[in-house]
């Protein structure tokens, strides 16, 4: 699903682990879609595509969710479900709380 706001475009995506809103925004110098995913600060990526930028963030996301777990953090997609991308117990958790 994608929307047009303004300049920016934000679509939701579907990765391993779980639905994550991604902002994608058209950076005419650079000729590509700038990606950034709200609910993961820090996750910044860009394709010269919608289609090569949702890719480029969908392993993004992937990734950076891959080493928050294994850190020992807690982490819950947009749709307010546990990401655990190993399917493994964490046992000390440590929350991570993403406005």
């Amino acid at each position: 699903m994608t929307a047009r706001h303004g300049k920016a475009t934000y679509a939701l995506l579907e990765t391993k682990q779980g639905t994550f809103k991604v902002k994608l925004e058209w950076d005419a110098g650079d000729r590509a879609y700038l990606v950034t995913v709200p609910s993961l600060p820090g996750v910044v990526t860009f394709g010269t595509s919608l289609k090569d930028a949702k890719k480029m963030a969908k392993e993004a996301i992937e990734l950076h969710c891959e080493c928050l777990v294994d850190e020992g953090h807690l982490v819950i997609d947009d749709t307010k479900r546990l990401v655990n991308p190993k399917g493994a117990i964490v046992k000390s958790l440590r929350p991570v709380y993403f406005a």
